[in-house]
């Protein structure tokens, strides 16, 4: 009986071998960007912690100003500040219940990924070297055993896509390279060979670090089911072995996403053209603040060079140095007479004013670049005073600010999106969430998602196949706290309509004309409370 002939697995040694060339592709053109960003983190840190130079008399003094990085400072405030959290709307009336309970779930959900660390970290580098990255995965792990979603921050250096695309989805594969202990490799991987590759090779850690590091790569693609569905495989593997494949394993024969997505979300500050690459304020204020730090050193170096008190003296003119320059002594000897001829004190020109006028309009430049001016931070010139005023002018100036707000909104709706796929997914399990309740005390919410892998029928296609959708959920995204400036001009805005009598019951009807064509954070609620009004 002929023996029968075992199926090969559709991943195997020479798809590792490929997926190895590919890498290496990605990387060769990732490798000026790399570059350049380390660079930038290095010219950051010297104006965080600077470095000692030294005169002529081995006197130390700091040559470096610190505009740029008080342009991150103060940007990384902003952004902070406007840290966004979102609600789901429903696309049918049969799923509002479940877009309100999304609604009530996806802060917990962020909260127990300290999604507020992450965003912080993740500004960090988006304003440094202009671009973050978010990752959006599900960890077994998690709530003992059971499996959570896990929102984490991804090191862009870490991670590696094909070059010339302009959306990470539209990349052929996506490559996520981490550092792990052979150890824990073994513990997780018995059947690891002990043959991986180096994690300093993949520039994952430093030669001189601890050893026993190995790179471990992650490689998404995506696969076009029969059906016309896309789906997310995923493989891992060092060097050249296969450690896991979900091709390989019939339990992930719907993909190891079914969501069909790359589950990274990129954030990206000042877009470069023909890439999903972005470039940040060092860049952008890098060669500013080097003119600022050499004008500073020059100036201070003059002003050493002035306020030093030193003289010409014709040799053997009859004083001894060592009495001349001891200020305890009030008599000094010298032999014979002195004149100007013998000892003259050395003076310096006075410094024209035109080289801080310079140097001045370097800092503004800097500063008129980054959008980073004076009545952002609550100083102001030109004789204004009124606090209205000085808000009025703060708003105005923060369009850049907004303009990076409304990028790092849209980036994170990707993210909630990647999360409301997990929880389709994955949440197969009844789950208890402690929420706000809408009367501002805590209540318990018990959710699956059963609802939302509920097929509703829709129609009838030409071929006789059965139309279906799934719910879906369209994302609004606010502030999750409110700017003293909205919060204020919000507030006054209320009392104003107060005083004016809108919301008193005689006016139910114009008030609730006047409401319905107004645009402000809670006004559906004022709307609700207006319609309940006896």
């Amino acid at each position: 009986m002929k023996e029968e002939k075992k199926e090969k697995a559709p991943f195997g040694e020479k798809e590792v071998r490929e997926a190895n060339e590919e890498l290496r592709r990605f990387r060769r053109a990732r490798a000026e960007r790399e570059n350049r960003v380390r660079e930038e983190e290095k010219f950051f840190r010297m104006r965080v912690a600077p470095k000692v130079h030294r005169n002529r008399e081995q006197e130390s003094f700091a040559p470096c100003s610190a505009w740029l990085v008080n342009t991150v400072l103060q940007k990384h405030a902003d952004m902070m500040e406007h840290m966004p959290t979102a609600s789901c709307l429903a696309r049918e009336p049969g799923d509002v219940e479940d877009a309100r309970a999304l609604s009530s779930i996806l802060p917990v959900v962020l909260e127990r990924c300290e999604f507020e660390s992450v965003y912080s970290d993740n500004m960090w580098a988006k304003l440094k070297h202009g671009m973050c990255a978010y990752g959006v995965f599900w960890n077994n792990t998690l709530e003992n055993g059971v499996g959570d979603i896990d929102v984490r921050r991804v090191e862009v250096s870490q991670l590696f896509w094909q070059p010339g695309v302009r959306r990470l989805q539209d990349s052929r594969a996506v490559y996520y390279v981490q550092a792990m202990e052979e150890e824990a490799l073994y513990a997780a991987f018995p059947h690891y060979n002990g043959k991986g590759a180096s994690a300093a090779a993949m520039g994952l850690c430093t030669p001189c670090a601890e050893g026993g590091m190995v790179a471990v790569i992650d490689r998404y693609y995506k696969k076009h089911l029969p059906d016309g569905r896309t789906v997310l495989h995923y493989c891992k593997f060092t060097g050249d072995q296969l450690l896991f494949a979900s091709e390989n394993d019939p339990a992930f024969e719907n993909g190891w996403y079914e969501h069909g997505k790359y589950p990274f979300v990129l954030d990206i500050l000042y877009p470069v053209e023909g890439e999903c690459e972005g470039f940040g304020y060092i860049a952008l204020a890098k060669d500013p603040q080097l003119y600022i730090d050499r004008m500073d050193r020059n100036l201070i170096e003059y002003m050493d060079w002035a306020t030093r008190i030193r003289y010409f003296a014709k040799r053997n003119a009859g004083v001894r140095e060592e009495d001349f320059t001891d200020l305890t002594k009030r008599i000094v000897e010298v032999d014979g007479d002195i004149d100007e001829e013998r000892l003259h004190q050395i003076t310096v020109a006075g410094l024209d004013p035109l080289w801080l006028q310079l140097k001045n309009a370097k800092v503004d430049e800097l500063k008129e670049t980054t959008a980073n001016r004076d009545f952002l931070q609550g100083a102001t010139d030109g004789g204004v005073t009124a606090a209205s005023a000085i808000l009025a002018l703060q708003e105005a100036g923060s369009k850049t600010v907004r303009d990076i707000v409304a990028a790092s909104y849209r980036a994170f709706v990707q993210v909630v999106e990647l999360i409301l796929e997990c929880v389709r997914q994955f949440y197969s399990e009844e789950r208890c969430f402690r929420i706000l309740g809408a009367n501002g005390k805590y209540e318990y919410l018990h959710w699956n998602n059963a609802n939302m892998l509920r097929a509703t029928q829709t129609g009838q296609l030409c071929d006789g196949t059965v139309a279906a959708r799934r719910p879906v959920f369209d994302i609004v995204v606010r502030a999750e706290r409110m700017d003293p400036y909205t919060r204020y001009s919000h507030n006054e805005m209320l009392m104003e309509l107060y005083r004016m009598g809108v919301f008193a019951p005689e006016n139910k009807g114009p008030a609730a004309v006047l409401l319905e064509g107004m645009d402000f954070s809670g006004v559906g609620r004022l709307r609700d409370l207006l319609a309940r009004q006896v």
